[in-house]
């Protein structure tokens, strides 16, 4: 398909064929991306040596997510060494008085051994009390928000060659994560996302 138009007294000549195959190209590989990302258990134990480059570019796209009251609640926090030892043992401590002191120790060597942490967590609003039980509230409106940047956040990372897992368990919602991981109060979290080389 040729297009011929007139600018500026000049005639142009656009080929449409190759705008919607290179459109059907991105597609293709959008397609792609979306449908090969999956969650990762395992990872190296060292980040590759451009991590944070790729991060960086992750959290970029994590921010364009769709946003219907345009509050931007997404806040990211990667987490370091003396954090991450913290949250370890408050879940193994957890874990360990669920299921026994040997199950803690097991959780605790294995979340040890995760190379990149980042929490999500969605800024909450003091003066809106909606709550989440009210479909058109801000609360619900702002998670929504953020669980769509967690996702565009995975999908930039596995473009980067890098896994992830987006971790909700009991240790992301207790009382004392917050100190553990050293998060602010007026935030709450939406899930640790474990990252590094599948």
């Amino acid at each position: 398909v040729c297009l011929v138009f007139c600018m500026a007294g000049a005639v142009q000549s656009l080929n449409l064929g190759r705008i919607f195959s290179r459109r059907a190209r991105r597609a293709t590989q959008l397609q792609d991306l979306i449908l090969s990302r999956r969650t990762i258990n395992d990872f190296e134990s060292k980040l590759p040596s451009n991590w944070e480059t790729s991060l960086q570019s992750a959290i970029e796209a994590a921010t364009y997510a769709p946003n219907h009251k345009r509050t931007e609640p997404w806040r990211f926090h990667l987490l370091g060494t003396k954090s991450i030892q913290r949250v370890c043992e408050l879940n193994a401590k957890l874990v360990a008085q669920a299921k026994g002191e040997a199950a803690g120790e097991k959780k605790l060597k294995r979340w040890l051994a995760m190379p990149g942490w980042l929490v999500v967590t969605c800024r909450s609003e003091v003066e809106s009390q909606a709550g989440m039980d009210i479909p058109m509230s801000l609360e619900r409106e702002d998670y929504a928000a953020c669980c769509c940047a967690v996702q565009n956040l995975c999908l930039s990372l596995h473009a980067q060659g890098l896994g992830t897992k987006w971790t909700t368990g009991p240790v992301n919602f207790d009382p004392d994560f917050a100190q553990a991981a050293g998060l602010p109060s007026d935030e709450y979290v939406v899930g640790t996302i474990w990252f590094g080389t599948p």
